[in-house]
């Protein structure tokens, strides 16, 4: 009934775009009850345990010291004065820019027996190899430390803008009852962040689950491994999907708990006027401290492994000027911007039907249109091929050979970036609708507008920026996707995520330095507007869509 509030167009548009992100899940949860294969038996008995035992013990340590980076680092630079405080404030934002499979493929290479690291300690105090089984990061450890030092930032944001939102009231309240520093951090700062604290490490668990590239190089069974090399080494698709639907039961089970934690975790202040938190001078010793924890992080996460890459670039740059790499920065180029100028026009229309509507069939297609982002690339990946192979098996059945291959085109990587990122575009367009007075759209209708006329003439230019940040988002996010490329992708058809990753399968680290770089480059824009809008202005909500 509520279906019938809408006109047709919208109906067959909300519908489109609902299957769009549900037929790839209801196909991985459809193969929970299909026969079981004689390599699934196999998977059962030797394997599933340790994909969920890896899985889980990265996704828990993961999760803490993220945490504990975050909010810490937050804290000091909300909360304190200390040398070098403006700058921190800007660069533990920075390892976001850098994605995690890079990271894996730079400390790799930093500590490896011939890498600069123990390089430099042999020439200086004629040690280095003896040292290198105890920093040997292709193992477990490793990948919590990677994943760790690039994810915090999620955390630190939305923990720091929730700190700065504090009245200062609260805190000066705290103090006049007697309140030392460590009970205000745990009584009176720590409930008030808790939202914003677990909407951050929500976000890094996601990152965590659907992780490929440093599971993959550093040699850790877990669920994304082991659906690719079901999937690509073993060629059992039901098998793939029987792992695939495990692991969406474990991003069910994480966005359960993260809406049900935040829904139990609101707090508001009691009084309309609230004067901001004042940061407060540290002796000296705790100064340096500060400084110290902060430069550990920043230098880990961000300062070592761009040094890095420039070392590399060094020693390869002629690589920069190869006809290879520029056919592979055109090729990202392309498919990135083809596939976010769609997103974010299917997301514009959404966010418009959604405005105009406002109804409840409409609100429940755009809630199922935005989970996307929560589900991991190679899940989207293989629960995509199942239905466009059928496609192309209809199309044999009935003209001979399929007039247009869907499985190995760009149509299939398109959608699969549809279903992904969708949900960044759609939150950055429904923003920036909701702050159009509806009044305009009254009167524009009185002057004979139609619907797609005012949304084309009049809300489009008026959320002009809105648009091209969605855009750079979406764009940015493309360019670094790894697992859902990997596997969709065109025969022949690389990215830089593509080359970086086949670079490093062959142990090429030093030649990863200019496709690597290229990439942090572009990463670094949402990076800037991220502390724009985040830092700079404390708004939770920004951050947080």
């Amino acid at each position: 009934m509520l279906a019938k509030l809408l006109n047709y167009k919208d109906q067959i548009f909300l519908f489109f775009i609902i299957s769009i992100v549900i037929i790839p899940i209801i196909t991985v949860i459809s193969y929970i009850f299909s026969p079981s294969t004689e390599l699934w038996g196999h998977l059962a008995n030797n394997l599933l345990a340790e994909y969920l035992f890896n899985t889980f013990v990265i996704l828990i340590f993961v999760g803490i010291i993220s945490t504990i980076l975050g909010v810490s680092c937050a804290w000091l630079v909300t909360m304190y004065k200390f040398p070098g405080k403006d700058i921190f404030k800007w660069l533990l934002v920075m390892p976001i820019a850098i994605p995690t499979y890079v990271a894996a493929y730079i400390y790799a290479g930093l500590v490896e027996p011939s890498g600069f690291l123990f390089d430099s300690i042999e020439n200086t105090f004629g040690l280095g190899k003896e040292l290198y089984n105890l920093v040997d990061l292709r193992n477990i450890y490793g990948v919590i430390f990677i994943l760790s030092i690039c994810l915090y930032p999620y955390i630190y944001l939305l923990t720091y803008s929730s700190f700065k939102e504090q009245s200062g009231c609260a805190i000066e309240v705290g103090k006049s009852l007697g309140l030392n520093k460590k009970e205000l951090f745990s009584k009176i700062s720590m409930p008030l962040a808790r939202p914003g604290i677990i909407a951050g490490l929500s976000l890094v668990m996601m990152e965590t689950l659907a992780e490929f590239g440093t599971m993959d190089y550093y040699g850790i069974s877990t669920f994304t491994t082991g659906i690719y090399r079901t999937w690509f080494a073993f060629g059992d698709d039901t098998s793939a999907l029987h792992l695939a639907s495990i692991l969406l039961t474990f991003v069910f089970i994480l966005i359960t708990l993260e809406k049900y934690s935040r829904g139990r975790s609101k707090y508001a202040h009691t009084s309309q006027k609230s004067k901001s938190v004042k940061p407060i001078n540290m002796s000296i010793k705790k100064s340096i401290y500060a400084f110290l924890w902060c430069s550990l992080i920043s230098l880990l996460g961000f300062i070592i492994p761009i040094i890095q890459l420039f070392l590399w670039l060094m020693e390869t740059y002629s690589y920069l000027f190869k006809d290879e790499f520029l056919k592979i920065i055109m090729n990202t180029v392309t498919i990135a911007a083809l596939s976010s100028v769609i997103i974010v026009l299917i997301s514009i229309y959404a966010s418009y039907v959604n405005r105009s509507t406002n109804s409840l069939y409409t609100k429940f297609s755009l809630k199922i249109f935005s989970i996307g982002y929560s589900i991991p690339g190679v899940v989207i990946a293989v629960g995509i091929i199942i239905p466009i192979t059928l496609i192309d098996n209809f199309q044999a059945s009935i003209f001979g050979s399929p007039i247009f291959y869907l499985s190995g085109s760009f149509v299939a990587l398109i959608i699969a970036y549809l279903v992904r990122f969708s949900t960044i575009s759609f939150n950055a367009t429904e923003s920036g609708l909701s702050k159009i007075k509806n009044n305009i759209d009254l009167t524009a209708k009185s002057f004979g507008f139609s619907s797609f006329k005012i949304l084309k003439d009049i809300h489009i230019p008026m959320m002009k920026t809105t648009v091209i940040t969605s855009f750079i988002l979406v764009f940015v996010d493309i360019v670094k996707e790894l697992p859902a490329t990997l596997i969709l992708r065109p025969f022949n058809f690389d990215t830089l995520a593509i080359h970086i990753y086949e670079l490093a399968s062959s142990e090429q680290l030093s030649l990863i330095a200019s496709p690597a770089l290229m990439l942090i480059i572009i990463g670094l824009i949402p990076v800037i507007i991220l502390i724009k809008k985040t830092v700079n202005n404390g708004n939770q909500n920004e951050i947080r869509n």
